[in-house]
């Protein structure tokens, strides 16, 4: 096989089309040397971008009219948080793709094929690939999740900092979707999410409490002393009660800055009369009822008691 030879500069060696890469004169050989690789018909990748799965999105949206990136990989572009088997799914290779309902599924290798009446506003382009709205993508994801990962992905649309969405958007789409599969569900935890949360797994660290038939809540409202003067901004919690939530990911433990911080933190709050429980993984994955039992008694011990049927 001949030495391969430098592409032309308006041929991106990442990966590109083939029928790009024969109009600015690349020979057919070219397109067989063992430095690329052919995820589909149609389509070139460097090999070591096999895997990338926004440079597969951009490619497979040009090379098929009228698409757009969905399901599990437009959550994956959009940086929506999911759980380990859908990460999973994502890194496989395969992208999800739908096209509208009259033109009829993609079929071409390496592409999970989907029917589905998007309209204009329901296809974003991101860093150059069509995919479905955040919303849409949301919607497409309620009949693969549980209840807490669903409430951590819709929360995740919602953050403080550049949200990808709204409630009112995400029920308009709702509303116009009453047959899709998922959509129970989707209308199940809409009214679960809310705004500012931090990390998804304080998301599901909530909706553990409620689903205990505690009360919900506070998501990371400031707290001040008499005095006016900002002390903390816990994770979750009550202030009627004087008792703060913390979820510690692994950055507070491997951090000592961090964790010193913390620590001052949790001090100020105690010395102030307030009760502070600290969650990690740990109390997520196997030691809930532990962790249940513990935020009950706080709350008996300031008053609470559960509601009368």
């Amino acid at each position: 096989m001949k030495k391969p030879t430098p592409l032309p500069t308006d041929v991106d060696p990442q990966g590109f089309l083939v029928a790009d890469a024969y109009a600015s004169g690349v020979p057919r050989w070219r397109l067989q040397t063992s430095e690329l690789v052919t995820p589909s018909r149609g389509i070139r990748l460097a090999r070591a971008n096999e895997h990338d799965l926004e440079l597969l999105g951009r490619l497979h949206t040009a090379v098929t009219p009228r698409c757009a990136v969905s399901h599990v990989t437009a959550a994956l572009l959009w940086s929506i948080p999911l759980p380990i088997y859908l990460e999973a799914e994502g890194a496989s290779g395969m992208i999800h793709v739908t096209r509208r309902q009259e033109i009829g599924r993609v079929k071409r290798r390496g592409v999970i094929g989907h029917r589905a009446p998007l309209l204009a506003r329901d296809v974003r382009v991101l860093n150059g690939v069509h995919l479905t709205s955040p919303e849409w993508t949301w919607v497409d994801l309620a009949r693969q999740m549980g209840r807490g990962s669903l409430v951590a992905a819709g929360d995740a649309l919602l953050a403080r900092d550049n949200p990808l969405s709204s409630i009112d958007a995400i029920q308009e789409v709702i509303d116009r979707r009453p047959k899709v599969k998922g959509i129970r569900m989707a209308r199940e935890i809409l009214p679960l999410l809310r705004a500012g949360v931090d990390s998804p797994q304080e998301s599901r660290l909530r909706v553990k409490i409620v689903d205990a038939g505690l009360p919900e809540p506070a998501v990371t409202q400031p707290i001040f002393d008499d005095h006016g003067r900002y002390m903390s901004t816990p994770d979750l919690q009550y202030k009627e009660y004087k008792i703060a939530m913390e979820y510690e990911g692994d950055h507070h433990r491997s951090d000592p800055v961090q964790w010193g911080r913390d620590i001052e933190r949790d001090d100020r709050l105690r010395a102030k009369g307030w009760i502070v429980l600290r969650f990690s993984d740990v109390q997520m994955k196997g030691g809930w009822v532990n962790a249940e039992r513990k935020l009950r008694d706080a709350l008996t011990s300031r008053g609470w008691r559960r509601p009368s049927s």
